[in-house]
């Protein structure tokens, strides 16, 4: 018989407060990967830099950015129908392996998840930047700061309600940008057809510029693009019928959203000549804006106000996703207690919000001002948001396989649980060495050599922080991670260890 937690502030008469069951379906679970994917901003940043790296080849690029996705989305898939928990990865390598690999993956997760809100408040302050201009205010290096300042209040009038309430917004901001994005390409594809200058050079490896070498470095900005399919997963505890929905939701964000880039990154490919893109991506940080002010003049002001909604789409999902990730730590006793508090009302991590959207502002702001451009902020973060997350499904693949090994042999696939793991372990392993221990290393310092130095860095400390809690509080290691309950389980009855 296992002992009963001490109260916590969540803790209510008639037990501890728990997220929310029930409440998101199919469309809701695959918004929470999609919307943070992005089918606007995925092509607005990613598709000028991957055409000024290695040529006019950008469908191209995120059809491989795809395919090496989808082994690891796969193991989402498999091992997320089985353990269905708001820890997501950090859970499944507790689980799958032992307490202090969950652990040890916890500071890296979470950071893989701020480095991309540190991203969106790069995208927005940008954009918002853009607006001002637009209407007649000059560049000043305010604008941007004031924009990430901005989206912290806008995100904060969101998120601290009901997580369908956060989807609901989610979704509404994430088809607008895509319809624009999409309008778009379409204009693109009937100006150039009606002119005869389409053709299938963006959709030919030989038309790469720089050779293997630049698409190693594109394929960065592909994974880039792809980042977020996971974030479906946490919801999980809030989902109907989890342990179906998890892999439907994983893999449709995925799938769906990859096709739509492949589609409308050929439209942009055939807009203007190469030579253009590099002086327009000076001219305004994306690419995007004055190739739709070529097509359709003042109209371009959709493009902007796209990428604002867009931005305040990923960060409504964004918050609450890392902070329930938070949530899940702490309910564990692997992070603070008080994070792990449940607002009684909304049953969301109240704390977990607050925290993560202060830490999101202020650390956008800081690295911007050390950086000395948003730009170079952007790549940084951009960077070190695909480092953590290509460790992470290295990880999440290791544990499809030893999971399904150890509890579920009746259930193990030959292909599925080993082979599709292997792939992924494999193509995962292989762009972190290229892009990161070869290109990035060999690169300038501040948007290079300085990603790889803080990424190994913080897997230092990661591995520190499991020392000092297996030194504090061994008992935490004793306990298992919390993993929703067989529905027929009650949910009264399975203690999350703490």
């Amino acid at each position: 018989m296992t002992q009963t937690p001490s109260a916590s502030p969540s803790d209510t008469a008639a037990g501890p407060l728990r997220l929310k069951r029930n409440v998101l379906g199919l469309v809701g679970v695959a918004t929470m990967g999609a919307v943070i994917m992005s089918p606007s901003l995925g092509l607005y940043f990613n598709w000028a830099p991957m055409s000024t790296t290695t040529g006019k080849i950008a469908p191209l690029i995120f059809l491989v950015a795809l395919l090496i996705s989808l082994p690891t989305a796969v193991s989402y898939a498999m091992v997320s129908k089985e353990l269905p928990a708001a820890g997501q990865a950090y859970t499944w390598l507790w689980r799958a392996l032992r307490p202090s690999a969950g652990i040890w993956l916890g500071p890296i997760f979470v950071m893989y998840y701020l480095a991309g809100i540190w991203l969106v408040n790069m995208f927005f302050g940008l954009f918002f930047a853009e607006f001002l201009r637009y209407f007649g205010v000059p560049d000043n290096q305010w604008a941007a700061s004031v924009g990430i300042v901005l989206l912290g209040g806008l995100t904060a009038l969101i998120v601290y309600r009901d997580i369908r309430f956060n989807v609901k917004v989610a979704l509404g901001f994430m088809i607008f940008e895509s319809l624009v994005a999409f309008a778009l390409a379409i204009t693109i594809l009937i100006h150039q057809g009606g002119q005869g200058h389409l053709n299938l050079a963006p959709f030919d490896f030989r038309n790469a510029t720089a050779g293997f070498t630049g698409i190693k470095t594109a394929v960065i900005f592909g994974i880039l693009s792809f980042i977020g399919y996971d974030y479906a997963c946490v919801v999980a505890e809030e989902s109907k019928t989890p342990r179906r929905l998890m892999p439907l939701g994983v893999l449709l964000a995925a799938i769906t959203v990859g096709l739509f880039w492949i589609i409308c990154s050929y439209a942009y490919s055939e807009s203007v000549p190469l030579s253009q893109i590099p002086g327009y991506i000076n001219s305004g940080f994306t690419a995007i804006t004055p190739i739709a002010k070529v097509y359709w003049g003042p109209g371009r002001i959709l493009i902007t106000i796209s990428g604002l909604t867009a931005s305040i789409g990923i960060y409504v999902a964004a918050v609450p996703v890392t902070a329930r990730v938070l949530y899940a730590m702490a309910r564990d006793g692997a992070a603070p207690k008080k994070l792990a508090t449940i607002h009684p009302n909304t049953q969301i991590p109240a704390n977990g919000v607050s925290a993560v959207l202060i830490v999101g502002t202020a650390g956008a702001l800081l690295l911007s001002l050390l950086q000395h451009s948003y730009y170079n902020a952007y790549v940084w973060f951009g960077e070190s948001s695909v480092f953590f997350a290509l460790v992470t499904y290295i990880l999440v693949n290791i544990a499809s396989i030893a999971f399904y090994r150890r509890f579920l042999r009746d259930r193990f696939s030959p292909v599925l649980n080993l082979l599709v793991p292997v792939i992924g372990i494999g193509l995962d392993l292989y762009v972190l060495w290229q892009s990161f221990f070869v290109a990035l290393w060999n690169g300038p310092f501040g948007t290079g050599r300085s990603v790889v130095l803080f990424a190994v860095a913080w897997c230092v400390v990661a591995l520190a922080y499991v020392t000092w809690l297996r030194m504090r509080k061994p008992e935490v290691f004793a306990g298992k991670s919390y993993v929703l309950p067989e529905p027929d389980v009650p949910a009264e009855g399975v203690k999350a260890e703490a």
